[in-house]
């Protein structure tokens, strides 16, 4: 592998790409997290997880400055927890895709994301291995009323994997995005919404240019990001839809594949400076 270079900005997904099975990162990681910080390269998380969830893995490994959550839906400080940009659903469109996904498939249980928390309908959590801290609600639509602005709407459903839900539920002119960050739900945005626009909000927060970003991941809703990104990599476990788009295919998450990608951005900067 050759060691890109003018790299300013790392982008990565957490799960099945910085975290290994167990939801930690190993001593090369956190090795080569510490090397980014001191040689001022950020490495900002961006991940399908709802901002609480994001928030307390990027402090526990130690990542500072910024976190992108709900699927590039919120942008937050990883020490304040503020929320320096949201884009989500208003009510009224979050109402009416809510409705529209239970009549178009009997048996689906939805859930929805807010900056307040996760809401999901009784049956979500037996459906989803390790499901995100949540509050079970009976309907997922009786979150509106609280007035939390809705940014990700999510559906399972007992018969079908997550991948296969989006052909049933979503259709061209809804206005909005269908994509997974697992093989167990669906993830619905609005349309726009997605890593891939988050990463350009940050290129254009860290007055760089996108083709100065690097970009890793192992999902489906992580190509929006590899798209958008200067360089685009995979971790060897990532969905074959992932590795074909990247430009580097990297050694696994358990392998600490995104280890090897800081190490030689900084090798590279390194280069430049000699």
């Amino acid at each position: 592998m050759s060691a890109p270079d003018r790299i300013r900005l790392v982008c990565t997904d957490l799960d099945g790409t910085l975290l290994n099975e167990r939801g930690a990162i190993g001593p090369l990681t956190h090795g080569a997290l510490t090397e980014a910080a001191r040689g001022n390269v950020p490495v900002v998380c961006v991940t399908g997880r709802p901002l609480h969830d994001a928030l307390s893995v990027c402090r526990d490994i130690g990542t500072e400055g910024l976190v992108v959550c709900s699927n590039g839906a919120v942008v937050a400080e990883v020490a304040t927890g503020k929320p320096l940009r949201r884009q989500g659903f208003s009510r009224h469109q979050a109402r009416t895709v809510l409705a529209r996904l239970r009549a178009r498939l009997p048996g689906v249980v939805l859930g929805v994301d807010t900056l307040r928390g996760l809401f999901l309908e009784p049956g979500f959590e037996e459906l989803v291995p390790d499901c995100w801290q949540h509050t079970c609600v009976p309907d997922a639509a009786e979150v509106l009323i609280l007035g939390d602005g809705v940014v990700k709407i999510l559906a399972v459903h007992p018969d079908r994997p997550g991948p296969s839900l989006a052909r049933p539920l979503v259709r061209p002119g809804d206005g909005v995005l269908a994509t997974c960050s697992t093989p167990y739900f669906l993830e619905i945005a609005p349309t726009g919404v997605d890593k891939g626009a988050a990463l350009r909000w940050l290129a254009d927060h860290h007055a760089i240019r996108v083709t100065a970003v690097a970009a890793v991941g192992d999902m489906l809703n992580d190509l929006p990001m590899l798209r958008a990104a200067g360089l685009a990599a995979a971790v060897a476990n990532a969905h074959p839809s992932v590795r074909r788009y990247a430009d580097l295919i990297l050694p696994s998450n358990e392998q600490e594949g995104v280890a090897d990608l800081l190490s030689m951005v900084l090798s590279a900067q390194q280069e430049d400076v000699a």
